[in-house]
């Protein structure tokens, strides 16, 4: 997506594809029956993407086996995460802040008592603690205090946010010291949905931009034991849920059998 501002310039916004005229785009949901000519058009497809997968390989599966040429999703997923993604296609991709705007929600499982380098299970393990003594009284009692309502995060180092043009995951893979600038978050609503130390589980709605790997990280400072994201779902983004999402091998199929092309490889 081409960008309209300059380092030292202020930022300037992009009309809306209301003010544009540019129609909305059908969603096509897992109970609707998909044409290809709906793709090449613009369609806002909701997919569950499957865990092993980066959210540009399910985008490219799906533009090669539509055969479109433009097609782009409304916020990445990290590999490990599963959960719903919105791929865009044809003249919807001009909706993509539109629907990147919106609030997300999560299901998280944290793991208590260790922490890694990329503030997930994919990481080096770079200290231990003790989470004995925790109760799940207290552990909601810091949720509510520290955790909900406007925040100021840091950005996980092992992400896609460029430092001088450079992802800064290229930076930490290479030893290299990455200093991201906190960010101004809200977390609309924070429950602890199961306690079963040294594991939790917090269902979240928060505003785009959000990194649960953060707030995986920044609770398990607060509670003093150390913190890692073991796994993460998301369930509700830009207006749709996962419960409206296209099973991606299923989707596969359906369009193999509208292409003939056969099941395309992984």
């Amino acid at each position: 997506m081409t960008a309209c501002w300059k380092p030292s310039a202020p930022k300037c916004s992009k009309p809306s594809p209301k003010k544009l005229k540019i129609p909305s785009p059908r969603i096509l949901t897992r109970r609707e029956a998909p044409a290809l000519a709906d793709f090449e058009a613009g369609v806002a497809l909701p997919v569950d993407k499957p865990a092993g997968l980066t959210s540009f390989a399910v985008v490219r599966r799906l533009r090669r086996r539509t055969g479109v040429k433009k097609a782009g999703h409304t916020g990445t997923l990290d590999p490990a995460a599963t959960g719903l993604m919105i791929v865009l296609t044809g003249r919807a991709t001009r909706w993509q802040d539109h629907f990147m705007r919106g609030e997300k929600e999560y299901l998280a499982t944290v793991l208590l008592g260790v922490e890694t380098d990329t503030w997930d299970l994919d990481g080096e393990v770079t200290a231990r603690g003790e989470a004995a003594g925790l109760t799940r009284e207290s552990v909601e009692a810091l949720l509510r205090e520290r955790f909900t309502g406007d925040l100021e995060q840091t950005p996980p180092a092992y992400s896609a946010l460029k430092i001088a043009g450079v992802p800064s995951y290229r930076l930490a893979r290479k030893g290299q010291a990455v200093e991201l600038k906190p960010r101004r978050v809200t977390v609309h609503s924070l429950v602890l949905e199961a306690w079963n130390p040294p594991e939790l589980t917090l269902r979240l709605a928060c505003s785009s931009g959000f990194y649960v790997r953060s707030l995986a990280h920044d609770l398990g400072r607060a509670l003093g034991c150390g913190a890692t994201l073991k796994a993460l779902i998301r369930t509700r983004a830009g207006g749709l849920s996962l419960d409206d999402a296209w099973n991606l091998e299923t989707l596969e199929e359906t369009l193999s059998q509208m292409t003939g092309k056969g099941t395309w490889p992984t």
